[in-house]
């Protein structure tokens, strides 16, 4: 039976748009990112990402939103205790 990989969900901009800013985001997080959701408008990439340690709780999580034409971008933390459940 063959297993088909799934289909890469983020477009050739969503992936320019992240690269551009995953240096910057070094300086701000403790550990490698994942990526949680993503959704595209006409003006921004927009991504949730978490902290994934090797070991222990999962860490910070944040929205991250990059303008699709410049090399602006936000970073939001968001709250611990709000969206996932125990």
């Amino acid at each position: 039976m063959d297993h088909e990989e799934p289909a890469d969900p983020m477009t050739l901009r969503a992936r320019g748009c992240l690269a551009r800013v995953l240096d910057v985001l070094d300086a701000h997080t403790e550990a490698p990112l994942r990526i949680r959701g993503h959704a595209s408008t006409d003006m921004c990439e927009v991504f949730e990402v978490q902290e994934e340690f090797e070991l222990g709780p999962r860490g910070r999580r944040y929205l991250l939103s990059v303008a699709a034409s410049a090399r602006d971008a936000m970073l939001v933390p968001l709250d611990p205790s709000a969206g996932e459940a125990a």
